[in-house]
């Protein structure tokens, strides 16, 4: 391989390392599922999780599962969880 290949190897390396790095103090968690919707905007309301799911619900929905946990949304949302698409459209800006 010529020394050009490796540079951009090098920098390519370099680069994933430094948003893995940013990621990770950032203090914001991958979303628990791949095919969850993020939501876009963060309320100042009291939300509920299971601690094996991947979305968060407003009390009362009832796609949520017990055991369940009250958290507030922006600990949910620095958790990973997405808004619930039946109960969080407001969250997800539908």
């Amino acid at each position: 391989m010529t020394k050009r290949v490796w540079t951009y190897a090098l920098a390519t390396l370099l680069l994933v390392g430094a948003v893995a790095i940013w990621a990770a103090s950032s203090g914001v968690q991958p979303l628990r599922s791949e095919h969850a919707q993020p939501a876009v905007t963060s309320m100042q309301e009291t939300v509920f999780v299971n601690p094996q799911g991947n979305l968060f619900h407003a009390a009362g929905c009832k796609d949520l599962h017990q055991p369940a946990e009250a958290m507030p949304a922006s600990e949910a949302i620095a958790k990973g969880y997405a808004p619930c698409t039946r109960c969080m459209r407001r969250a997800l800006g539908k």
